[in-house]
C-alpha cells in the first residue's frame, strides 16, 4: 500500500524569518525608493504575494521587472517604510495624523486589508478638522461612502469650515459637492452666498469664470435682498435673483439637529394601537426638512429624559413595562457611546426610579429627585466618574405628581405640598440649599403631571385636550394662560432652542414648528411610527462626534 505521508515543520517559513532577511539586506532583489528619496530592500516575491499592484508590477512585460529600483513617486518614505512592513508581517503602526496618507498609498499600491483597516477607522473619527482632507482622498481613491461621510459632515460644519485655509483652497468641483447637500449648517441662505463670494475672493482672477456655474448651488429665493444686495452686485447675480424661481431648502436658522428616541409603536402595521415599548431613534435635520436612522436604544424605554451633560448624551429613567405605573420604572442610565456608535449602560443607575419629569439637565448638570415615603431625595449625575452624587434635597416634600424644569439656570420643582398648597421650591446649587416652599394660586388648566417646555425665562406647561398654555414667569415668579396658545390637544412632547427661539413639538402624525419671534406656528406631516418618545436638540457640532 502507497500511503501518503504528511511531514510539516511549523513556524519553519515564518514571517518573522523573511522580515529578518529584509533588515538585513539578504537575498533581497528589489529596492522601492519613496518621493522623497528614500530606500527600502525588498524581495519581489513577498510585494508580489501581498498585493496585485506589485504582482503585475514584476511581470516580464513591464520595465519594472528587470530594474533594481523602484520608486513609488506618490509615497513619502515614512508611510512606504508602513506599506512594507505591512507586506512582510500583516501589521504595522500608524500615527492617527498618517492615516489618511496611509490609506491613499495602500489604496494605491492595492493592499487591500490594509485599505480597508484604514477605511474603517477614518470613517469612525471624520469631524470637521479631517472632512475636506478627508474627501479629497475619497475621491481620488473611488471611495464613494467615506466621500459621501466627509461631505455630509463638511456641508454641516460649513459656518466653521469657512474660516479655515483648507476651505479657501478647494476645487470648484468640491465646492459644489458641499453647497449642494441639503444639510448645511447655516442660518440662512444669505450665508451661503457669503461664504461663496470668499472661496471667488481668494482668487478672484481664475475663479471669477466659475461664478455662473457654482451660482446654481445658492438658493435664490430664500436670501434676503436687502441683507445679501451687496454680495449679490458683487458676484454679478442680481438677475439670478430676481430670476430665480421656489426653491426646495428650508432654512429654520437652527444650530443643532432633533434627536428622538424610544417610546411606543404600534402592535403591528394593521394595529394602529401604541402598546409595545421600543428602542427606536430618529434624527431630524430642520434645514432640510428630513428624518435619517439614529443608533437604537440598548434598552426598550419609553416616558424616559434626554439629557446632554458635558457633550455626552444619556437616556435617563422612563418605563420599561407597557403598563405605565410607577412598579414599572427604572433607574437605568443610557450613555451613547460616540466612539462605538452605540449605546451602553456603563453609568451607575440612579439611587431611585424616575421618569421624565422627575430629571432635569441644568447649565450641563443633570438632577434627578423623586418622593419616596413623605421624603425627597435629589441627586447629580458626576459625568466623569459616571456616578450619581446626594445632594440638599426640599426639608418638605412635595406629593404627588410635580415637574423639575430648569429655568434661568435654576432647578425648579413645582407640585403640591402635603397641606395640597400648590406652589414652587427653587434649588440654589452653589449653596445646596433649596428654597423654602412659596405657594401661589393655581391656573385651573394647570396638571404638573402634564408636558412641559421651559423657554428662555419662562415655563410653559401644556394640559392634555386643551390647546391651552399655563405659563410661569420666572423673572416676576407669576402664572399666566394662554389660550389657543398650542396648535394640538394633546402633543409627544417639546424643545426649545433658545437660538433661533423656536420650539418644536409631535403628534402621532404632525409637527409643528413655534416661532417666537412671529408668535406663529409652521405645521407639516410626520409619521414617525411611534410616540412617547423624548426629544433632545443637539448641537451640530456634537453630532459630528455622533453620526
Amino acid at each position: 500500500m502507497n500511503e501518503a505521508i504528511s511531514l510539516e515543520t511549523k513556524g519553519y517559513f515564518s514571517t518573522a524569518l523573511f522580515d529578518s532577511f529584509r533588515e538585513s539586506d539578504y537575498l533581497c532583489d528589489v529596492t522601492i525608493i519613496s518621493k522623497d528619496g528614500q530606500r527600502f530592500p525588498a524581495h519581489r516575491i513577498i510585494l508580489a504575494s501581498a498585493s496585485p499592484f506589485f504582482r503585475v508590477m514584476f511581470k516580464g512585460s513591464f520595465k519594472e521587472s528587470n530594474q533594481a529600483d523602484v520608486t513609488l513617486s506618490n509615497v513619502d518614505g515614512t508611510v512606504t517604510k508602513m506599506l512594507i512592513e505591512y507586506a512582510y508581517t500583516g501589521k504595522t503602526e500608524c500615527p492617527s495624523s498618517s492615516l489618511l496618507f496611509l490609506y491613499e498609498a495602500a489604496n494605491y499600491v492595492q493592499f487591500d486589508g490594509l485599505s480597508q483597516m484604514c477605511n474603517d477607522w477614518l470613517k469612525r473619527h471624520v469631524d470637521e478638522s479631517s472632512c475636506i482632507g478627508m474627501g479629497i482622498v475619497a475621491d481620488r481613491c473611488g471611495n464613494s461612502d467615506l466621500l459621501q461621510l466627509a461631505g455630509r459632515i463638511a456641508a454641516m460644519s460649513i459656518s466653521v469650515l469657512a474660516e479655515s485655509e483648507d476651505f479657501l483652497l478647494l476645487s470648484a468641483e468640491h465646492l459644489s459637492r458641499i453647497l449642494s447637500h441639503d444639510e448645511l449648517g447655516v442660518k440662512s441662505e444669505d450665508e451661503v452666498l457669503t461664504i461663496f463670494q470668499k472661496w471667488v475672493k481668494h482668487d478672484e482672477e481664475s475663479r471669477r469664470a466659475q461664478v455662473e456655474t457654482l451660482s446654481k448651488f445658492v438658493r435664490f429665493p430664500l436670501l434676503d435682498f436687502e441683507e445679501s444686495s451687496a454680495v449679490l452686485s458683487d458676484l454679478d447675480l442680481i438677475s439670478h435673483y430676481h430670476s430665480s424661481s421656489e426653491s426646495g431648502r428650508r432654512r429654520f436658522g437652527l444650530d443643532g439637529v432633533l434627536l428622538v428616541a424610544g417610546g411606543l409603536q404600534p402592535i403591528t402595521d394593521e394595529i394602529s394601537d401604541f402598546e409595545i415599548v421600543c428602542n427606536r431613534a430618529r434624527v431630524y435635520e430642520p434645514n432640510c426638512d428630513k428624518w435619517t436612522p439614529f443608533p437604537p436604544l440598548a434598552l426598550d424605554v419609553y416616558c424616559h429624559k434626554m439629557a446632554i451633560s458635558n457633550d455626552v448624551l444619556y437616556a435617563l429613567g422612563g418605563n420599561t413595562e407597557n403598563d405605565p405605573n410607577y412598579d414599572s420604572l427604572t433607574n437605568i442610565v443610557q450613555r451613547y457611546d460616540g466612539e462605538r456608535r452605540q449605546w451602553v449602560n456603563d453609568v451607575e443607575r440612579m439611587s431611585r426610579r424616575r421618569i421624565d419629569r422627575e430629571i432635569v439637565c441644568c447649565d450641563g448638570c443633570i438632577y434627578g429627585m423623586s418622593i419616596s415615603c413623605d421624603e425627597m431625595t435629589c441627586e447629580v449625575l458626576d459625568s466623569e466618574k459616571k456616578v450619581w452624587i446626594p445632594v440638599s434635597s426640599p426639608k418638605k416634600a412635595l406629593s404627588g405628581d410635580f415637574i423639575l424644569p430648569s429655568l434661568a439656570n435654576k432647578v425648579f420643582a413645582f407640585g403640591y405640598n402635603v397641606q395640597n398648597r400648590f406652589g414652587y421650591t427653587k434649588y440654589d446649587r452653589f449653596e445646596d440649599r433649596w428654597s423654602k416652599f412659596k405657594s401661589c394660586p393655581r391656573p385651573s388648566l394647570l396638571d404638573p403631571a402634564s408636558e412641559y417646555v421651559t423657554m428662555g425665562d419662562r415655563l410653559y406647561i401644556f394640559c392634555d385636550n386643551n390647546r391651552a398654555a399655563v405659563i410661569f414667569d420666572s423673572r416676576d415668579e407669576r402664572f399666566s394662560v394662554v389660550d389657543d396658545f398650542c396648535p394640538f390637544p394633546s402633543c409627544n412632547g417639546f424643545v426649545y432652542d433658545p437660538e433661533s427661539k423656536r420650539m418644536f413639538t409631535f403628534t402621532d402624525d404632525e409637527m409643528g414648528v413655534y416661532d417666537e419671534r412671529v408668535n406663529k406656528w409652521d405645521i407639516r406631516d410626520c409619521n414617525l411610527g411611534f410616540r412617547s418618545f423624548d426629544l433632545v436638540l443637539v448641537e451640530r457640532k456634537l453630532m459630528l462626534d455622533f453620526v
